[in-house]
Formats: structure tokens, sequence, C-alpha cells
């Protein structure tokens, strides 16, 4: 007995497994393959009410699209134009979006809610671009547009993401006080587009809004401006679609059954590895791609160059003091000739060594044998007093009784493992201004066992700089040995250990030359003109007020090109603009093909500055 169930239960359990993987193999559904991946964005089916109305006074705009959508930094995307004090509320509701305006619209008025890309639909993530729904509270709708594009007014880069803004209230400080009475926002090559816009004069200004509140309020944010008054010009009319009736209802059925919740979005997204990246190129629409596909004439196209107001209020930030004698003083913007002086106790001779930054926003003091605990200084900036100063400088005692524990230091201009321009001099930078140099105990090798004639100098403002006076040869291998002790500071204090500098020079032949034949737009004017590496850092920099032939030598293999600052005041620099003194920034002018220089050769180049 006990053997026959326990035989009937192995069999039964065997049909059970059977049962099991014949049903799982069954089950086993395995999804098509192949077909084209979507890459459609969503369509608009129609809207209540429909896009472009005349005379809407409610406060709900419905939006219906051919299959389920999602928002994606809507905050960020969207604009209203004219700005609201409150932006609209906007939320899904399966097939559509609900947009709930907040406040009381302008009588007479065309509104363009422009969502740029941030409508998708909702496995793909294909986004709309460029999409906008417009409405009137008048009797028509405005047909009048600007376009145009914001530059960085210094290198001429495309701006994104700037506000341009137009105001039909003409008077200078407009654009720190008052909203916009249309607004847009640039693209990823920095264009812009306004449409809708009723007739008349506007002011055009370009933000980039630090707060996002549509005002100049912020030191920081860049600006832009045109010097003449804008006016619209008229923008084809937009054809509506006439297959309407075509369009399938999406809402036939009763109210009550429609959630007003989102999709699942779980159950809806494909598995995030079989989603694909999208090229960049792809959510950016082309100029003429439009919701309701119109031709645009030839219109005014608008440059404004972005800058940043250069900051007038000057200050001092931070004064250290760095044993044994150094004083350090940083400014809140870069100066033109700072200074400073003893007020309390003026000295009768010469008790500093001073030194700028190379931007003109620090200075270093050495003071020289000054036998005082303290110093109460003025600080001027020209004619201006910025500050008054008053630094303990006396050393602690357990630093006085420490003083190995400081050392001199000397940096070469000399990176170890290449080549040395033959044309070039060999500098020591010391930390401190240096006050004696025993060239005695210098060692200058040529080839490893030729002495060379030893020739120094100290130089610089501050005298801390040491260079080597003789002219090298071409390829030829130098070596230096300076040994501890031979470079003395105004402290007294010396380098600690052996600067070892070693290295072979280049010869003519490694390097090319460009010869440029300029022509400026106008003579006589002041010009900066600057040669630039691929990176567009400024290599070389040439002051200069007519056309001509200008030569550069030594260049080693690579690619350059040349920038054109005009100085319009004068400066030696480029110089930002001011709006409220109706000054724009120093125009830029920069060649667009790149020059590749080879060695050993001559490159002659001709550019006429437009």
């Amino acid at each position: 007995m006990f053997r026959k169930s326990k035989t009937h239960r192995v069999v039964r359990l065997l049909l059970i497994f059977v049962a099991i993987v014949s049903a799982a193999g069954c089950a086993n559904v395995v999804a098509p393959q192949g077909g084209p991946r979507d890459e459609d964005p969503p369509e608009v089916v129609r809207s209540e009410p429909p896009n472009y109305s005349t005379n809407y006074d409610g406060s709900n705009v419905r939006i219906f699209f051919n299959e389920f959508v999602r928002l994606e930094n809507l905050r960020q995307k969207m604009l209203v134009s004219p700005p609201m004090k409150e932006m609209p509320e906007v939320r899904i509701r399966r097939r559509s979006i609900i947009m709930s305006i907040n406040e009381e619209l302008q009588e007479n008025t065309t509104y363009n809610f422009f969502f740029g890309d941030a409508i998708k639909d909702i496995t793909e993530g294909n986004s709309i671009p460029n999409f906008q729904f417009v409405v009137s509270t008048g009797d028509y709708v405005d047909s009048l547009s600007v376009r145009g594009e914001v530059k960085n007014a210094f290198d001429l880069n495309p701006e994104e993401g700037v506000y341009v803004m137009m105001y039909d209230e003409i008077y200078d400080s407009i654009p720190y006080k008052e909203l916009p009475v249309y607004i847009s926002r640039t693209d990823k090559e920095g264009r812009f587009e306004i449409n809708n816009m009723r007739d008349g004069e506007y002011l055009m200004f370009a933000l980039k809004d630090l707060n996002f509140n549509y005002i100049y309020d912020q030191p920081d944010e860049k600006i832009a401006f045109l010097d003449s008054l804008v006016v619209p010009e008229y923008v084809a009319e937009v054809e509506e679609p006439e297959d309407d009736e075509k369009k399938p209802d999406l809402d036939e059925e009763p109210e009550a059954e429609v959630e007003d919740v989102e999709p699942d979005l779980q159950e809806m997204v494909q598995p995030e590895e079989e989603i694909e990246d999208f090229e960049e190129d792809r959510l950016v629409s082309d100029e003429n791609d439009t919701l309701d596909a119109f031709k645009k004439p030839d219109v005014n196209f608008y440059t404004l160059y972005l800058f940043k107001e250069k900051d007038t209020v000057q200050r001092i930030s931070s004064v250290n003091f760095t044993p044994p004698g150094k004083l350090s003083v940083a400014f809140r913007i870069p100066f033109d000739s700072v200074y400073v002086e003893e007020y309390r106790e003026p000295f009768e001779r010469n008790w500093k060594f001073s030194e700028f930054s190379k931007n003109k926003d620090s200075l270093f003091i050495w003071l020289d044998n000054v036998e005082r605990d303290s110093l109460y200084l003025k600080v001027w900036d020209g004619e201006h007093l910025i500050d008054t100063i008053k630094r303990s400088v006396k050393l602690r005692e357990e630093r006085r009784e420490r003083p190995e524990e400081r050392t001199l230091s000397l940096i070469p201009n000399h990176r170890t493992g290449r080549s040395f321009p033959y044309f070039e001099k060999l500098l020591l930078t010391a930390g401190n201004p240096i006050k004696k140099v025993e060239e005695e105990r210098i060692e200058v090798l040529k080839n490893d066992s030729l002495p060379v004639e030893k020739s120094w100098e100290i130089f610089g403002r501050t005298g801390r700089r040491l260079m080597f006076d003789k002219e090298f040869e071409q390829d030829v291998k130098y070596g230096f040995v300076i040994p501890d002790s031979t470079v003395t500071d105004i402290f007294g204090l010396t380098n600690a250990d052996t600067i070892r500098v070693s290295f072979t020079t280049s010869t003519i032949e490694s390097y090319g030359m460009i010869m440029l034949n300029l022509t400026l737009p106008e003579e006589d004017n002041y010009y900066i003109l600057q040669l630039m590496d691929g990176q567009d850092k400024v290599l070389k920099e040439k002051f200069i007020n007519n056309s001509g032939e200008y030569f550069f030598h030594h260049l080693s293999p690579g690619d350059y090109r040349f920038k054109v600052i005009e100085d319009k005041r004068n400066s030696g620099e480029w110089d930002p603009g001011n709006y409220l003194r109706g000054m724009q920034p120093d125009p830029v002018y920069i060649m667009g093909e790149k020059i590749v220089v080879r060695q050993n050769w001559e490159h002659e180049v001709v550019w006429g500055v437009e």
C-alpha cells in the first residue's frame, strides 16, 4: 500500500512538471522584430479654442494630439508673449494638454504661448520643434514679426538661452523697471524670432537673465541693445489645414469617463536600453519648419552683441601679509593706476617694491627693510581714494627664530624635454626681488663641455627676474648649473637647492611665417591686431591704425587665425558697452578660415576686414 501510494505521487508530480513546461513554452510570446523606429513628433489634431483664434475671453486652452505626450523642462522652455505676472498652469490629460490661465488678459492683445520643444511623445521622446499656440483677445491676430541673432560681443560666438525683449514705451531705463510687451529666447545658434506683433516702434533689448524675472537688475547679467528703434514687418498669414474632417476625434467618449491623470509612464515607456540617443539636430527645427508651415518673406535680420557692463565700483576685497615682508592687496575690479602711500609717518626713502598682476586686479608690495610694527596706508586708483589699510607687519618671535624654513624660489621659463626657442632668453623668476647674484658660481656649458661666456641681468619693475643675456645658437645643447645660495633676495633669503637647466635649441626651419595683407574698415582709427592659436588663445598682439602688411615670425606648426578689435576709446584693450550711455562694445572682427602653418613655410594671407 505504501509503495503504490509513493509511485502514484511521483507519476503525478512528473505530469504536473510537464504541464508547467508546456504552458511556459506556449506563453513565451516573442515580440515582433524589425520595423522602422518611430521618429515622428506628436501631431496636433485639434484644439479648443482653435489655434490663432480671435475674441478669446476664456481661461483654459486644450490641445489634442494623435498620441500620448509628456512635458519636459516646461518651466525653462515655455515663454508667454507678452509676459504674464503668473505663468499658466499646464497639465496632461490623456492625449491632450490643458493650459489654465490664472490672470485677466489684456484687451485687443495677441498672446503667443511658446512651448519650444517641451512637448514630446511618451515612447520615443520625439519633440514638436518650436511649438506655439496663439490667441487674440481682439478682432484679429497681429501678424508682424522681427527676427535676428545674438552673438557674444568679444568672440562672436552664438549665445543660447538669451531673452530678446521688445518695449513699446521708449525711455532709457525701461529694461530696469518694466516687463517687455514681447519676448523670445535664442536657440543653440543664437537665433530668435518674435511673431504676432502689432505695428509700432519698439526698443529691442537682450538679457542673459540670471534670476528669470525679465528685468535687468543684476550686475553680472549680460545685455545687448540696438541703437535705433525697430519696426516689425509683415509675415504671410497662417494657412489653416483643409482636411480637418479627416482628423480622428479623440474626445468622443463622455467627459465623465475621462480620467484627469497622466498615463502610467512605467507601462508606456520602452526599457532604457532600447531607446536610442537622438542626434541633437533632430530636435532643432529648420528655419522654415513651423507648426503651420508657411513661407517667411525676407525681413530685416537684426544682430545684437551681448556683453557685461564694466563694473565701475572699485574697492579692496582682501589684504594679506606674507612673511618676511610681502603685502598682497586684491581689488574687486581691475584698476587703472593704483598706488599706496604711508599717511601717518611718511617715509623719506624708497621703502617698497610694487608689482601688478597681469590682469591688474591685484597689487603686490615687498617691503624694503621697514623697521615698523604696523603700516597705515592710503590706496589710490588715479585720483580716487579707494580705501585705507592698517596692517601689522611685525613677525612673530617663533618665525624670527626659524629663518631657515624660508628660502628663495627660482622658476625657469623652460619645460624639461622640450626644445628651447633659439631666439628667446632664458629667464628665472624669483619669489621676491633679487638683491645679489654671484655670477662666478654659475656654470654654463655648450654641448656638455664648452664653457660659455656668462652675462646675467636682473630686470623687471621689482627686480624679480634673472635673465641670461646672450643669444643662443641654433640646434645646440646648453646646460646651466646654479648652485645653492647663489641668488640672494632683499630679505637675505637664498635658493636652497642647486638648479639645473638643460635643453637643445630649435632651428629656424622648425617654424613658419605669416605675412598678413590687411585692409581695415576705416583708416587712422585705433585697432588691436591679434594672432590666435587653434584654441583662440592670443599669442601676439600689435597696435595699428593703418592697413598694410604685417609679419608674424617664428610660428610653430599648427592652426592660427586673426582677430581685429576696433579700439574706439583708445584704451589699448577691448571695452564692453554701457547701456545708459548708449555705448556699444568695441567692434570685433574674426577671420573665418583658419591658417594652417607648416614648418619652413611662408604663408601670405589677404584679409579685408568688413
